[in-house]
């Protein structure tokens, strides 16, 4: 191997007979996109899908791009809750930082490199949308990715290096420990979406809003924000929420399975709980 080589590089299984691979470029180079067009990520900040008002691009290699990115969105594009513990002022986030940081990484290690477009992270008022180009593995769906999955990433060998340097887990639980802190943080599951040749994230800062943009109705509503609090939740005790009758119950949370997951037989033993939620348990 050449000597001009770091041995990290090599520790990290990033050298192919005594050359740097396509990864080790991506990962490490300070201007992979010499070498990969597409490889930056692209930031605007929208007041609608149609009005711009700014923009950014983050460059460098991938393993900068990440707190790079993160910096960038927590420091220009987010907004901050103010409340008071005695004398002292709390800033709190309005998307939790974990799930912000974990579908960077994400996207990161899942983008199809081989397009020439970057990862491209859509800020509004009221959400942020993460986009990447890339497929899920073979006949995958969304409702795979919400259900215990193995790893099993678009680009294992950069998935590799930042599970070997501490930043993600080989488990195939990224999904989960977004859906975990977006709930932590008292919002709802961001929405997946497969339908624009990538993956796409939506994370939303009011349940309310993220509720009507998906046209879920006013008992729907109550259902799906008190299953957090209560983690799990029966067709007796939606019965009891609501004053209907079992039929209706039954209905209603038929209606909300992009977001309730059914586990058990039927009978008492049957209970709904958030999709996702237990992959990162």
């Amino acid at each position: 191997m050449s000597d001009s080589i770091p041995d990290f590089l090599s520790s990290l299984d990033l050298v192919i007979d005594g050359q740097i691979s396509r990864a080790g470029v991506l990962l490490f180079h300070p201007k992979p996109e010499k070498l990969f067009s597409g490889s930056f990520i692209k930031i605007g900040f929208f007041r609608s899908d149609t009005d711009l008002l700014f923009q950014d691009e983050v460059h460098g290699s991938l393993v900068q791009q990440v707190d790079k990115t993160f910096d960038l969105l927590t420091t220009k594009y987010m907004n901050y809750l103010i409340s008071y513990e005695h004398l002292q002022r709390i800033e709190t986030l309005t998307y939790p930082e974990d799930s912000l940081r974990e579908c960077i990484l994400n996207s990161i290690a899942h983008k199809d490199y081989s397009e020439q477009i970057p990862i491209q992270i859509s800020v509004y008022p009221d959400r942020i949308v993460f986009w990447n180009p890339g497929s899920l593995p073979g006949s995958w769906t969304v409702d795979s990715l919400l259900k215990k999955h193995p790893s099993c990433a678009f680009n294992p060998a950069i998935a590799n290096a930042f599970f070997r340097c501490g930043e993600v887990e080989a488990w195939g639980r990224g999904i989960g420990k977004m859906v975990g802190a977006a709930i932590e943080g008292k919002l709802l599951p961001p929405l997946f979406d497969t339908s624009f040749g990538g993956l796409m994230v939506t994370f939303f800062n009011n349940p309310a809003g993220q509720l009507k943009e998906v046209e879920i109705d006013e008992r729907g509503a109550v259902i799906i924000n008190s299953v957090p609090e209560r983690k799990r939740i029966t067709n007796s005790e939606v019965q009891k929420l609501l004053n209907v009758s079992k039929p209706t119950a039954t209905r209603l949370l038929a209606s909300l399975s992009d977001y309730l997951v059914v586990t058990g037989t039927r009978g008492k033993g049957t209970y709904y709980s958030i999709k996702g939620l237990t992959i990162g348990s």
